[in-house]
């Protein structure tokens, strides 16, 4: 999570969303840079409106939170890449030997303890409706970039970091019918994104 209480802006990183990519551009514009643990880097809109959000102080107001969202099916993709990295350093994540259909399942089985939230659960507010004020498509990162820049008034340009390597995301039918139900709220969301673009 990156603040910037002068441009009364929060960009919160959405895991798989190019998050290490615009710390690295946009950090050292920033006021405040939560980084490290995952719970701080990736905190979700519900977690930065209770323990974030008061801390800005009433002299500034509320801030506007910004973050990037990408297709979901791709997002569960990039999950499933990044969890087969030799260097994981949660390694009870770890999807080494284990097929993409593996992974599907166990993330669609909601008693197994997945923990990984969905994109439209991280947007979520306490009010539990789509919160996050600006949300951009990943697909159309230039447009997220331009608006970076304009409000911070800089020139930054996003290396491309923490891509991980090629692997075999097929599936079987009736699992795709299965994420598209269980996904069916991030699809929506994605699809509003670009439509709003």
């Amino acid at each position: 999570m990156l603040i910037f209480p002068h441009e009364r802006l929060v960009f919160l990183c959405t895991p798989k969303c190019a998050s290490t990519s615009v710390q690295e551009a946009y950090a050292p514009y920033a006021g405040v840079v939560m980084d490290g643990h995952p719970k701080f880097k990736h905190a979700d809109l519900s977690a930065y409106e209770r323990g974030f959000a008061p801390l800005t102080g009433k002299d500034l107001g509320s801030l506007e939170t910004v973050c990037l969202i990408r297709e979901p099916m791709e997002h569960l993709k990039s999950w499933y890449r990044y969890c087969r990295r030799r260097d994981l350093k949660n390694k009870k994540w770890s999807q080494r030997g284990r097929t993409f259909e593996e992974f599907v399942e166990d993330f669609l089985d909601v008693d197994q303890g997945w923990t990984m939230k969905t994109q439209h659960e991280f947007v979520r507010g306490a009010t539990g409706q789509v919160g996050v004020n600006r949300i951009f498509a990943l697909e159309h990162m230039d447009r997220f970039v331009d608006f970076m820049n304009e409000r911070l008034g800089v020139c930054a340009d996003l290396p491309v970091l923490n891509a991980s390597r090629r692997a075999s995301t097929s599936i079987p039918p009736r699992l795709e019918a299965a994420l598209g139900s269980r996904l069916a709220p991030d699809f929506a969301l994605h699809q509003a994104v670009l439509r709003a673009d």
